[in-house]
């Protein structure tokens, strides 16, 4: 992707993650820059139509192409919505503020309790009890 296209990533980017609360904006995190790369190494399938929708939107400000976007290209809109995100989690300074560290091996252990209704989000399922139809008959 040459420099103008990743300029005109990095505004649209920063309109979607602007600086605040202690974070940077996207194109201060690299969102335009080395991690676009990452994520179009590990996407290459996104290239394409991130560089048609990039170029639907030249010449106009963030904000704008932003509009335009949502409006007139949902599948440029939902492209640039996958890459900026990503690419602004891939910065490890990123994650590192937020605390998240990203995925991680965690071994399950088959002879523990299971651990999925450790928060009670399955409780009222587990107490109203099965519910099912029975298959027709042939």
């Amino acid at each position: 992707m040459n420099d103008h296209r990743r300029a005109q990533l990095g505004a649209i980017a920063d309109e979607l993650i602007p600086a605040g609360s202690g974070m940077p904006s996207a194109s201060e995190a690299g969102v335009a820059g080395q991690y676009l790369d990452e994520v179009l190494a590990a996407r290459p399938d996104l290239a394409e139509p991130l560089e048609r929708a990039l170029e639907g939107v030249d010449g106009l400000e963030g904000g704008a192409a932003i509009a335009k976007l949502r409006t007139n290209d949902p599948e440029g809109w939902g492209v640039i919505t996958a890459v900026v995100p990503g690419a602004y989690f891939l910065n490890p300074a990123i994650r590192a503020a937020l605390g998240y560290p990203g995925l991680e091996r965690r071994p399950i252990d088959p002879d523990a309790p299971p651990d999925y209704n450790d928060d009670g989000l399955l409780d009222s399922v587990i107490a109203r009890g099965p519910v099912y139809r029975p298959t027709p008959a042939d």
